[in-house]
């Protein structure tokens, strides 16, 4: 799909949809190409998964990773799942999908800040006030996601996602060890095999639906709400994939914070969010948080601040530009290491310590 072929797109699948002018392709797009187009009523938003990583066309994608997003957007909205949104946090509202090509319509949310922007361009004392109401509001949605959806057998073929958790293998869980010897680490390899082997398990049926691609991008601000975008990644797997891709992103957040106001606040919503969380999770929590999987759970925190510090996805991320030997991306390093090489020292389920 191009440009040219969007608007006779929509007059085919959106025909009560009157656009007042031409598509504009949203700059933030990595996996999918993405456009907003302006309409009398209301713009919509276009998303279209191509075969191949649309920042990066050589390297193949499998497109149905929008047929997982359209199917949680409708449960979530609608569906068996609906029941889990609010006014504090919901998703997109899904307005038609199709295959052939991978595409779907999306309710326009507007220009709403990420989390990780509005942490870097809001007056600092509403970020101290608000961080801990969003932490509370996003750990009680996801808590109740893994809690509703733990042991169910009708989510586990429906939010079968193995395509994209084989591309998550291979370009991060078995990139840590090269990963490691950019940053200097001596035993790069046995680590690295920890986390392809943590890779691998996660390609299994896992236990509770996950959100997938919780980071700062994926989150929007509106005031005290949120709204959550970006479920292409979803898969029912294991909850170290949603709270140990949060945390470790919300250390790189802290670590990089621009003042230390912002940290604290930082380490405020993720406080918050742990408290909701758990407490959303209730009973499910026992079955679902292991000792093996706090274990595995500091693998992933680990092997996800690698890849934002000195893997593939560096650029455009809060060590962007910076060299292997910047101080800050050998602290991040550090603190890697430490959690792949002594997993039962990091307490996933516990405060966040930004000290390297």
């Amino acid at each position: 799909m191009t440009d040219d072929d969007v608007l006779p797109y929509l007059q085919a699948h959106l025909p009560d949809f009157t656009p007042t002018g031409d598509p504009a392709q949203l700059p933030d797009g990595n996996l999918n190409i993405v456009w907003r187009v302006p309409g009398t009523d209301r713009p919509v938003i276009v998303k279209y998964a191509p075969p191949y990583i649309a920042a990066d066309p050589d390297t193949p994608l499998d497109p149905s990773r929008l047929d997982i997003e359209a199917r949680c957007l409708n449960a979530l909205d609608s569906g068996q799942l609906a029941t889990l949104t609010s006014a504090h946090v919901r998703t997109p509202r899904l307005l038609a999908a199709t295959q052939d090509p991978h595409v779907i319509l999306m309710e326009d949310l507007g220009d709403l800040p990420t989390l990780g922007r509005w942490l870097r361009s809001s007056d600092e004392c509403s970020v101290e006030a608000t961080a801990p109401i969003l932490g509370q509001h996003l750990g009680t949605f996801i808590g109740r996601l893994h809690a509703t959806t733990h042991d169910c057998p009708e989510y586990p073929e429906t939010f079968d996602n193995r395509p994209m958790q084989e591309t998550r293998l291979a370009v991060q869980y078995r990139g840590v060890a090269e990963m490691l010897k950019t940053g200097g680490v001596d035993d790069a390899e046995a680590l690295g095999a920890r986390a392809e082997a943590l890779g691998d398990a996660l390609l299994e049926t896992g236990e509770c639906l996950t959100m997938g691609d919780l980071w700062p991008s994926s989150v929007l601000v509106q005031e005290k709400e949120l709204r959550l975008i970006d479920w292409e990644l979803a898969h029912y797997g294991r909850p170290l994939q949603d709270v140990a891709h949060w945390r470790a992103h919300l250390w790189m957040q802290a670590h990089q914070a621009p003042s230390a106001a912002v940290a604290d606040a930082v380490a405020s919503l993720w406080d918050a969010f742990l408290t909701a969380y758990l407490d959303a999770l209730g009973e499910a929590d026992s079955t679902l948080w292991t000792d093996q999987e706090k274990r595995d759970a500091a693998v992933h925190f680990g092997a996800e601040i690698l890849v934002r510090a000195v893997g593939p996805f560096q650029d455009g991320y809060v060590y962007s530009g910076l060299s292997p030997d910047h101080p800050a991306v050998r602290e991040a390093v550090l603190t890697a290491t430490r959690a792949l090489r002594a997993p039962t020292s990091v307490e996933v389920l516990g405060s966040l310590n930004v000290q390297a």
